[in-house]
């Protein structure tokens, strides 16, 4: 049985507005914790935003982006980098949104120590500079970073930095299915210069792999000393987790969800009731996200499920309200840990989950940086790479002998979309005996395009592009050409958020996209669901409901069949959910697991259906 279960049912029985508000004064009464908000201030002085917090002994603003701002404008108000801003928001990189805040460092960051270039000796590595899209890398006063040119082979830079294959795919997790031009890869900084092998002293062959691997940790050189002196270094020890595997009879499960009681409970219950106002976003997202995960946990009880369920509500733009939960003792004791939503409080929970071997899910985040070094982090989101190279791989399978037109923006930091799909087309292409200069064309702009295009054969367009902007004005010219020419356009995810973007033009351009979401109304399990939720609360659930089934669903019968150490076999136990299907994929051996699960879907008919 579930512990508190009757409370928990009380607590969801009716999702009318009136009992949303005793929901969220139940849950200040039980086990959940929530941190007190002060008295509301002024949040903004001279474009400086007056709120602040402090994390890891570091003090940052908390910026929230105003209407028609850039990142160049909110940086010029700091008096800092675009670089320095990205650094610190990963999400940035796929561009900004009124209303989304940001974490901007207090003082401006101290300059890194940088590995110079000599153009006399070829044998030393290439300073790079670091764009925008390159932000994710590590610190350069660890590692050098180093840019993937034409013909360069991970085979290539092992020789060059006198380091295994293994080793650079582990420093590089995103490496592991090849190369793209243009990619940015890192390489341990002890290694001042490149080792070259020579007749006289041959190198060392590699030892075998162990359950044990070494990681360089560099210590940086006091100011005074000069720049020929080599960087010390030390030998740190990089665990592969055994994921020990134990089967209790009573498991500990944590929820980590924006509930922000605070706020919703003192909303005035007679204007909710009329409409006059609103709960808020966060909270709506959190009920519906918990209210999914409890018709899973019910019929997982069905199944001998016998579990204590703890809920937090998470406050990420709240440090004090973190630092407080993570304190609580019985957080060493979970099995597993659901949430946070959001990357600024899921990082120091996905942290304490490493140290404690808790396996933890984060049920929104798309950025891959959240894997690195950390093998309990199951990212549930695909990331917008992952889409696009999923993306290639279903129109080279589906339209090999087309005319296919691959669409350069020209906007630098989407340039990383297009080189994934160009060069996972180029090798699914080579793979299928075909050649990429005849089957895969490159088109800048739309005039390029609209050149390109043949009337014997189905001309597939393919724009890996978020700009919404943009994204409007090449569809509308796009669309005036279909009468002629049969188009079928492939976009990202993001283009079924774009308001501006006409369902016609969409259903008239075949429009397909990648995305790890789809809920098939026809299926007998979504039906199921759908009717039990009806019945518990009143309302029809929406994506976040189907996502709070599927996740906890999933983990948490892994967790029933195979213990506490069910991350050892998540690669293999795949799942076919409500909303999602899961297929997780570990690499190197010491990162988190990705689900590499994508939908393919189309417009037909004025509405999306699946396509592979």
């Amino acid at each position: 049985m579930i512990s508190n279960k009757s409370k928990i049912n009380n607590l969801f029985r009716h999702h009318t507005l009136y009992f949303v508000l005793c929901t969220l004064y139940f849950l200040l009464s039980t086990n959940v914790s929530f941190a007190q908000k002060k008295g509301k201030e002024k949040e903004i002085d001279n474009g400086k935003s007056k709120k602040t917090i402090v994390e890891e002994g570091k003090k940052y603003y908390l910026h929230k982006v105003d209407k028609k701002q850039t990142l160049f404008a909110i940086a010029k108000i700091y008096n800092l980098s675009v670089n320095d801003i990205v650094l610190e928001n990963p999400d940035a990189i796929d561009g900004i949104k009124p209303g989304m805040v940001l974490k901007v460092p207090f003082e401006k960051p101290k300059p890194k120590e940088t590995v110079k270039k000599t153009t006399e000796d070829k044998t030393k590595p290439k300073e790079t500079t670091s764009k925008p899209s390159d932000v994710l890398a590590a610190d350069t006063s660890q590692f050098i970073l180093d840019t993937v040119e034409k013909g360069q082979t991970l085979y290539s830079f092992s020789k060059q930095y006198g380091i295994s294959i293994e080793k650079i795919k582990t420093l590089n997790p995103e490496a592991v299915d090849g190369l793209r031009i243009g990619q940015v890869l890192r390489f341990p900084s002890d290694n001042k210069k490149p080792l070259v092998q020579t007749k006289e002293k041959p190198r060392e062959k590699e030892k075998p792999a162990t359950a044990k691997t070494e990681k360089a940790v560099v210590i940086n050189e006091p100011a005074n000393k000069t720049e020929s002196k080599p960087i010390e270094a030390v030998k740190d020890t990089v665990k592969v987790p055994a994921y020990p595997s134990i089967l209790k009879s009573e498991y500990n499960i944590a929820f980590f969800l924006p509930f922000h009681a605070d706020e919703a409970t003192a909303i005035d219950l007679d204007k909710l009731l009329k409409g006059d106002e609103e709960l808020p976003n966060k909270t709506s997202l959190a009920l519906s996200f918990y209210e999914g995960a409890l018709i899973a946990i019910d019929s997982l009880e069905k199944q001998k499920l016998n579990a204590k369920i703890f809920v937090y509500d998470i406050d990420d733009k709240d440090s004090m309200n973190i630092e407080k939960i993570l304190k609580k003792p019985e957080l060493t004791k979970m099995d597993l840990m659901i949430g946070p939503l959001y990357g600024s409080s899921f990082v120091p929970f996905s942290k304490f989950a490493k140290e404690h071997n808790i396996a933890i899910v984060s049920p929104f985040i798309q950025v891959n940086k959240i894997l690195f070094s950390n093998p309990y982090v199951c990212k549930v989101l695909p990331s917008t790479t992952l889409l696009v190279e999923q993306m290639a791989h279903f129109v080279v399978d589906t339209f090999s002998k087309q005319n296919i037109i691959l669409v350069d923006n020209a906007n630098t930091r989407e340039s990383s979309f297009f080189n994934a799909f160009k060069s996972t087309a180029n090798k699914r292409l080579l793979e299928k005996g075909l050649t990429t200069s005849d089957s895969v064309k490159q088109a800048r702009g739309l005039g390029s395009v609209e050149a390109m295009l043949v009337e014997n054969k189905t001309n597939v367009v393919v724009l890996p592009s978020n700009s919404q902007s943009y994204v409007t004005e090449f569809v509308r010219g796009l669309r005036s050409k279909h009468e002629k020419f049969k188009i079928v356009l492939f976009g990202l995810q993001n283009w079924s958020n774009f308001d501006n973007l006409d369902f016609e033009y969409l259903n008239d351009l075949s429009l397909h996209i990648a995305s790890p979401n789809f809920v098939d109304y026809e299926n007998a399990a979504t039906q199921n669901v759908i009717k039990t939720y009806r019945n518990k609360y009143k309302t029809e659930p929406d994506m976040y409901a189907y996502q709070g089934f599927d996740i906890s669903y999933y983990f948490i019968s892994e967790l029933l069949k195979q213990g506490t150490g069910f991350l050892k076999t998540i690669s293999t136990d795949a799942f076919k959910g409500v909303e999602t299907n899961y297929k997780f994929i570990q690499h190197p051996a010491d990162s988190g697991f990705e689900n590499n699960f994508v939908h393919i879907l189309k417009y037909q008919d004025y509405k999306l259906v699946k396509a592979n």
